[in-house]
């Protein structure tokens, strides 16, 4: 049965007319133009009173959190994105469980600086890390680690930029990843003592390997930091989905990774394999075994080739 509205003009319940009507609101200094539907008496064409202003207020809202690229729905499938409780979120930002629920159930309009925050950590996990980071301090150090492990933030901020560093302008294949990465850190190591990503390496068929790279790529891919796509022959290449910060290194790790960058330039999949092979460090390991830094003093970026 149709709905009916009341007709104050008319004194009776009738059948609406209705129409879209492009309407533009103010909220909070910002205008806001919404698509609505408007209802009118078939007899005196007096606009009746729509009793669904919830809605009506939801879409305005909706309208003005589409200007930060943001939506009721998005904040939710923001934190979901991250794996964690309405709870475990709200304390990894420092702020309330409350003031979650009210934003997730529309009962609020989040505040500017909270809109801020959600579109900057929106794909962004760089920007979250650093947020959480931030309020490490101030958790309870149980949560702040569960937190940790439920985001899989094994991969420090450093090491995910320097896939970023790597990849930028510069598809490669899984097998050229590995081998770039493998030599910034062993030519590191054998100039400063230090590796300048977390990873380790293990023996793997083709050469050194980092250690659970699968796992390590499928999380760059999933928390949008990589893209993958397939060559004319169907092989996989991976490029950056995101800028590099490079304020996250110093100025010798940069002309270290520079000079790994322009010496393994162009270089195919086998003549990186090739090269790899004749490595002390993976001559002398069995397949899966982990390979100490120690034999970094060992490594030869230019060299056997």
């Amino acid at each position: 049965m149709e709905k009916k509205l009341y007709c104050f003009n008319c004194d009776k319940d009738v059948k609406p007319l209705c129409t879209i009507q492009n309407n533009t609101y103010v909220v909070r200094h910002q205008e806001v133009h919404v698509e609505e539907q408007v209802f009118k008496c078939p007899v005196c064409e007096n606009e009746l009173i729509n009793d669904n202003l919830n809605d009506s207020l939801y879409n305005i809202y909706n309208a003005y959190l589409e200007l930060y690229g943001l939506s009721f729905e998005k904040l939710k499938e923001i934190r979901n994105s991250y794996n964690l409780s309405q709870e475990l979120f709200a304390k990894a930002l420092g702020w309330s469980k409350r003031t979650i629920i009210r934003y997730e159930h529309a009962e609020s309009l989040p505040r500017k600086q909270y809109l801020l925050i959600y579109k900057n950590i929106k794909n962004n996990k760089n920007a979250f890390l650093e947020i959480l980071k931030s309020n490490k301090d101030s958790m309870d150090k149980k949560d702040y680690y569960r937190i940790c492990h439920l985001i899989n933030a094994e991969l420090d901020l450093k090491t995910i930029n320097v896939f970023l560093y790597v990849l930028k302008n510069n598809a490669l294949y899984r097998t050229q990843i590995m081998k770039n990465f493998f030599a910034i850190d062993f030519e590191s190591v054998k100039e400063t003592n230090h590796s300048i990503t977390s990873f380790k390496y293990a023996h793997g068929t083709y050469g050194p390997v980092i250690d659970n790279q699968g796992t390590y790529l499928q999380l760059l891919v999933h928390q949008n930091y990589l893209n993958f796509s397939n060559d004319e022959d169907d092989k996989i290449l991976f490029t950056p989905n995101q800028d590099c910060d490079l304020s996250l290194f110093t100025k010798e790790e940069i002309i270290i990774m520079d000079k790994v960058l322009s010496q393994l330039e162009n270089k195919s999949a086998s003549q990186l394999t090739e090269w790899s092979h004749k490595f002390k460090g993976w001559i002398e390991t069995k397949d899966g075994e982990i390979i100490d830094y120690s034999y970094a003093k060992d490594f030869e970026l230019k060299n056997n080739w």
